[in-house]
């Protein structure tokens, strides 16, 4: 077997990512309620019973809006950076909880587990690479920048999602208040379709051959624009869709394409 990814959320509103090994299920991120987390497991062909841990990667309530009802009446184990943790409990009431210091390495799930710092307004952020061995997958969303840290994480993955949060232009000549629009585009901000191409591109270079594209604002983006936008750049990198990588860009209310590594 190899990894399998379903974002089953992805999006300002709301985060949750599905990885599936064999038996070995482990969410990323607890960010929508437990009536669409319990929807979209169901549709994924599992359901909570099925999951062996939670990974936070910061304590933004679109990526932990739901852990302390699912993990304590699932009897879930979660896991995050201590920081991390005790923010979550200071935001949800969460007993429990597993706590790991600075971004080192661990084993849960069945699955062995490598955090990285990412750049994002929070206490101590990360992203994770998650293996099982045969296979890796590296997950990299609320980004202010793609960092050499990150470029590390994420090179030669089997599969990488990453942030493809806003188009410039629309969120220049939007709606949003002027401080707001300034942390967006800040270097804790989030990662805009152009820079995320950009970095599919040096990904690309090391091997990845899978990508999806995630956290697309509903104000700032869609699906289009972010699609288009790297399609377009990868092409002009001599990179061809459908031939050199595959892309599937995860929305907000509806599960994602599940993408599968290659069998080793």
């Amino acid at each position: 077997m190899a990894i399998e990814v379903t974002a089953l959320a992805s999006g300002s509103k709301g985060n949750a990512v599905l990885i599936t090994s064999g038996e070995s299920r482990l969410l990323i991120d607890c960010g929508v309620s437990v009536a669409r987390l319990t929807a979209a497991l169901a549709e994924a062909g599992t359901d909570f019973s099925g999951l062996k841990g939670i990974l936070v990667t910061h304590e933004h309530d679109d990526h932990i809006r739901s852990i302390a009802a699912v993990s304590e009446n699932y009897a879930i184990p979660v896991y995050a950076n201590e920081r991390t943790l005790n923010a979550v409990k200071r935001r949800t009431g969460m007993k429990g909880g597993y706590y790991y210091t600075d971004v080192n390495p661990f084993a849960a799930a069945g699955f062995e587990i490598r955090p990285f710092r990412i750049s994002h307004d929070a206490v101590y952020p990360v992203g994770y690479s998650v293996s099982d061995g045969r296979s890796r997958f590296v997950y990299a969303t609320d980004l202010g920048y793609f960092s050499p840290t990150v470029m590390e994480a994420a090179a030669a993955a089997d599969i990488v999602m990453i942030e493809s949060n806003h188009d410039v232009n629309m969120l220049i000549h939007g709606t949003y208040p002027r401080y707001l629009k300034e942390r967006i585009l800040g270097t804790r901000g989030h990662l805009s379709n152009l820079s995320c191409a950009q970095a599919m591109i040096k990904i690309a270079e090391t091997g990845t051959r899978k990508f999806i594209l995630g956290h697309l604002s509903e104000q700032n983006n869609t699906y289009e624009l972010a699609y288009g936008t790297a399609v377009e750049n990868m092409d002009k990198a001599g990179a061809r869709k459908g031939e050199d990588y595959e892309m599937v860009v995860a929305t907000q209310y509806v599960n994602a394409e599940t993408v599968k590594a290659n069998e080793r």
